[in-house]
């Protein structure tokens, strides 16, 4: 009798220290789980962070304009009061909304800035505002002032100004403008007034 109590008692104590390390067990298992969580989650957000950086970076690249050509008109006085540019989107380039975009005009005579202005697009060009006009709109049709590939556009920039800053054009004066779109990399374009100008002609640039 006392040898089988002696058995009894090793086989509980034997069960209840499985029992613990069953627990213990379970407990690791839990704690692995929540840490695998943990990590897929985070490694989740670094991938959505790094595609999001990557789409910026291309965007930032490969966006932006190519000049095509470039002309203006003189007036009355033989000045050069309006600049004409025809503009396409550069090969791999997204569309790109005129509406966000500037254009930085500085007028540079004796090799110093005399005048700077920064337009915005507007339905009409005006002192401190370019317009844009579709010359080949390619599928797919969009707003007004989106351009996508294939697009050409013609831009007008009014040189007069009725708030006392004058950007009109005299014989060999020059001219940077800077297209700069919302996203991507500005494209600079230097005009120099030829030597000799007519009143109320059109003048390639």
């Amino acid at each position: 009798m006392e040898k089988l109590a002696w058995k009894k008692r090793r086989k509980e104590e034997g069960g209840e220290m499985g029992v613990g390390t069953l627990l213990i067990f379970i407990a690791m298992i839990l704690v692995a789980a929540v840490a695998a969580g943990v990590l897929v989650q985070t490694a989740y957000k670094l991938q959505q962070q790094a595609e999001s950086t990557g789409d910026e970076a291309i965007a930032d690249v490969a966006t932006g304009f190519k000049v095509l050509a470039t002309w203006g008109t003189t007036d009355a006085n033989a000045v050069i009061d309006n600049v004409y540019l025809k503009i396409a989107l550069t090969a791999g380039s997204p569309g790109v909304n005129l509406a966000n975009t500037t254009i930085e005009v500085i007028k540079t005579i004796g090799g110093s800035t005399s005048s700077e202005v920064t337009l915005v697009y507007a339905a009409a060009a005006s002192a401190t505002e370019f317009t844009a006009t579709e010359l080949r709109d390619m599928p797919p049709s969009t707003t007004a002032a989106m351009m996508t590939s294939g697009d050409i556009f013609q831009v007008q920039i009014d040189l007069t100004s009725a708030t006392g800053i004058d950007m009109a054009l005299d014989v060999q004066e020059r001219l940077s403008l800077v297209l700069m779109p919302k996203h991507g990399v500005p494209t600079l374009v230097e005009i120099t007034a030829p030597p000799t100008l007519e009143a109320s002609s059109v003048v390639v640039l």
